[in-house]
């Protein structure tokens, strides 16, 4: 076990000091911050700069020393004219092997004091708070790989890409906002102004926020949206290494510099880093994190500095982050047309101020689901007020980036295509005024094979409150064109009050569940069970609906529909007492659906609505009245839909997903308006969560259904090897459907039964034993059981491949 021990020796420094200034230490060859340098006054306490190296010291400091791992001891004595910039210079480093000495480890006591007072020092625990914040990151090239090859190349060549990278950076993002938060989980957040050099999308308003956790007490520690157990949750000390490196005294209170890591031999997603760790309350001071083992292409590192606040609550003063997207590549050309190959990395940092702990006018009226929100009229903020708002005044490259950026939006309409970006996320892309829908063009569905097609629709440039569009497509088994088309108003687009207007002539699942259709993204398994819907029938369909959130977490849809249903596969209805037969009808339809996130977090960015997800479950309910006697409408029934689904996390484990659904139908209606059983049997097919894994498509039909699946899913093994990540999951799968027995006679004639006797199954996958920076490849075999298990059990094992999305 080995770490780096950097040698302190004394260095030469150029440095002149001025009252009030701050002071800001830089390394001599690179230029760049040196963060958390210990500065020690001649007689008095000492402490530390923060990330970008900058500290403010009292004017009657004439002498101190500077120590900082990896450079020579500093020690500085000024008079005469100040400068407020010191330079330290590098130290060679030595390596050294640890000695493990019998004995409790003094770094684990320490922790252990921690790990015991995390829930009181927790700002997100037990006191309510607001504050305000100020924001700033700003994107570069990496120099490192240009100044190697700019080195070689003469003067000349060189000079354009070097004066480009000296004088300005890519881009620049600023954001300030005011905070409300009371525990346990009200929380509101207002962007209160947001500056980006080139754009004026309100999306990129929140970005310095989203990196990084608030609080590095959470057990799970988010960073760049992925979770890592936190070195300091419950049981810590037995999966990560604690090393004392130094202590620093300051008056009655001690600051003790701990480095961490997992243990070897440990398997969990884990951080590594340094933590300043004050014994007033053994509270963290100052804590340096990032991915001990990851493999993304994408390096990230995080600093949290927090402050005493009226001397008995630690709270954050300043999140930092510094990212470096290797996979994301950028080629600078050279005057002598020599490409040089560099990426884009980014660092800022978050400001934390004017605190007020528990603030008496703070009531749980002022919150609601609503956790972040910019309005429009935050990104047209004064550069007088901005520069009330900046911690530090901008450089003359800073506002030279502005300028620049804003000057090449323009010209180059850089706004237009942040937008298209977006739209091509939501699978569709933007042309114009036009949109190319790209879930249209192929499909695949096991009743109409290959469905090649096209899709359009106007986008946001034509018009943000109207769109309009139409479809058609073909299927290469069914061999029939369908077709349709749809007008949407936004009413009132801060509640997401639509009106929708449809009409098609298409395909209608047989005993399908009528949800609404989630937006486009590669993690909605509900795509993947598409692909095995084996029984359809023709629909003609006309519809109006009206949609809204009469709370930010709560959907309701309202829809009135007639349509015309033509059986297929030769399929005919014939009424209980069999006095006549169908092999078409008509429906008029009402129907109410609901959606509940319980607990769910939203942002709304402009007039962008994005969820923050939540811990709690998800509830989908639908009640549908079908009609007798309106028009040629000739059933009259009702149906009832219900879906919960709920992801419960384990600290070091995994997560449990758990999903419950159930159906009904009353009324005597044909095959296609009961409730198919959930089945996606096929060998060699994709898995597909939350459905019977060994049930064959169309199986089973019935009038009442429920069904529950579970599936625990732990975390990856930790390899070597970057293209594989195994993760094991084990999935179980629970089912009853009934048909009255009337009824049952009827459908059972044409092959469809009801699984009343209990539908059981179970499975293991391993995950990710392929995988890349997108997806990940695996296997995964599941075995049918109970009173509809084949005699033979090798016709109850079913293999499956697995696909796992890392991107949403």
């Amino acid at each position: 076990m080995k770490y780096i021990l950097f040698l302190l020796l004394y260095g030469s420094v150029s440095f002149a000091f001025a009252q009030n200034y701050t002071l800001q230490i830089k390394d001599r060859e690179t230029n760049e911050p040196v963060p958390f340098v210990k500065i020690t006054p001649k007689g008095g306490k000492p402490s530390l700069a923060d990330i970008d190296g900058r500290i403010k010291l009292p004017s009657d400091i004439h002498s101190f020393e500077l120590h900082c791992f990896g450079y020579r001891d500093t020690l500085i004595e000024f008079s005469g004219t100040k400068s407020p910039v010191v330079y330290l210079t590098a130290a060679v480093s030595d390596l050294n092997q640890i000695t493990v000495l019998p004995g409790e480890n003094p770094a684990h006591r320490i922790m252990d004091q921690v790990i015991a007072n995390r829930k009181k020092n927790d700002p997100l625990e037990n006191d309510a708070f607001s504050y305000e914040s100020y924001s700033k990151f700003i994107f570069d090239i990496n120099r490192e790989r240009i100044d190697s090859v700019v080195s070689k190349l003469p003067d000349t060549s060189s000079m354009k890409v070097m004066n480009f990278l000296d004088e300005q950076h890519i881009l620049i993002l600023e954001s300030t906002s005011t905070r409300e938060f009371s525990p346990p989980y009200y929380d509101k957040e207002e962007i209160t102004a947001y500056k980006v050099s080139g754009f004026s999308n309100p999306a990129l308003s929140t970005f310095a926020n989203e990196l990084q956790g608030f609080s590095f007490y959470e057990n799970q520690f988010n960073l760049l949206g992925k979770r890592y157990l936190n070195p300091i949750a419950l049981g810590g000390t037995k999966r990560y290494l604690f090393v004392l490196e130094d202590t620093l005294v300051n008056g009655m209170d001690t600051t003790y510099t701990i480095f961490y890591r997992p243990r070897k031999g440990k398997n969990f997603e884990g951080l590594t880093g340094r933590m300043y760790i004050n014994t007033r309350g053994y509270a963290i001071e100052k804590v340096t994190a990032s991915p001990y083992s990851d493999t993304t292409g994408t390096s990230i590192l995080i600093v949290q500095e927090y402050q005493l606040l009226n001397g008995v609550k630690w709270f954050p003063s300043k999140l930092s982050t510094a990212i470096a997207f290797k996979g994301l590549n950028v080629d600078l050309i050279a005057q002598d047309k020599t490409s040089i190959n560099s990426y884009i990395e980014g660092k800022g940092s978050t400001y934390i101020r004017t605190v007020n702990l528990n603030p008496t006018d703070l009531t749980k009226k002022r919150f609601n689901p609503v956790a972040v929100v910019t309005p429009s009229s935050a990104g047209s903020v004064s550069d007088s007020t901005w520069e009330k708002q900046r911690e530090y005044p901008l450089t003359g490259k800073e506002k030279r980036t502005y300028f620049m950026m804003d000057s090449l939006s323009n010209a180059e309409d850089l706004e237009r295509r942040l937008n298209g970006l977006s739209s091509l996320l939501e699978g569709k892309l933007t042309m114009g005024k036009i949109n190319l829908d790209l879930t249209k063009i192929v499909n695949y569905r096991e009743y109409e094979g290959v469905r090649l097609g096209i899709g359009l629709e106007t986008s946001n440039n034509l018009s943000k409150r109207f769109r309009f569009g139409g479809y058609f497509g073909w299927g290469t088994t069914d061999k029939t064109w369908k077709y349709g088309g749809f007008t949407t108003v936004e009413c009132a687009p801060k509640i997401g009050l639509r009106l929708h207007l449809r009409y098609h002539d298409d395909l209608l699942e047989r005993g399908g569940m009528p949800f609404e259709k989630e937006g486009f993204s590669l993690n909605n398994s509900g795509f993947l069970r598409e692909l095995y819907i084996t029984n359809m029938e023709k629909q003609r369909l006309a519809e109006i609906a009206l949609s809204a959130y009469v709370r930010p977490n709560i959907k309701l849809i309202v829809n009135g529909n007639f349509q015309r249903i033509g059986f297929t596969d030769g399929y005919m209805y014939i009424d209980k007492l069999g006095s006549y037969s169908l092999k078409s009808t008509d429906l008029a339809e009402t129907s109410l659906e609901l959606t509940w996130n319980l607990f769910e977090k939203v942002m709304i960015l402009g007039d962008k609505r994005i969820s923050k997800g939540t811990r709690f479950p998800r509830i989908q309910l639908k009640v549908t009245k079908g009609w007798d006697g309106i028009a040629t409408s000739q059933f009259d029934y009702w149906r009832f839909h219900a879906n919960i689904a709920q992801t419960f996390f384990f600290r070091g484990i995994g997560k449990w997903d758990i999903a419950v659904t159930g159906s009904a139908t009353q009324g005597d209606v044909p095959l296609f308006l009961l409730h198919v059983g959930n089945g996606t049997r096929m060998n060699w097919n994709v898995s597909v969560p939350n459905t019977f894994e060994t049930m064959f498509p169309s199986e089973f039909y019935c009038q009442k259904q429920a069904a529950l699946f579970t599936r625990m899913t732990f975390n990856a093994i930790q390899t070597k090897a970057k293209w594989n990540e195994p993760q094991f999951s084990f999935h179980h799968g629970v089912g009853i459907g009934v048909t009255e027995n009337g009824y049952y006679s009827l459908f059972s004639s044409f092959g469809a039964s009801d699984y009343r006797k209990g539908f059981w199954e179970s499975g293991v996958s391993c995950n990710a034993l392929f995988t890349n920076n997108l997806m990940g490849i695996g296997i995964a075999g599941f075995y049918r059981y109970g009173s509809y298990a084949n005699a033979d059990w090798k016709k109850n094992f079913v293999p499956k491949l697995t696909i796992t999305f890392t991107v949403e």
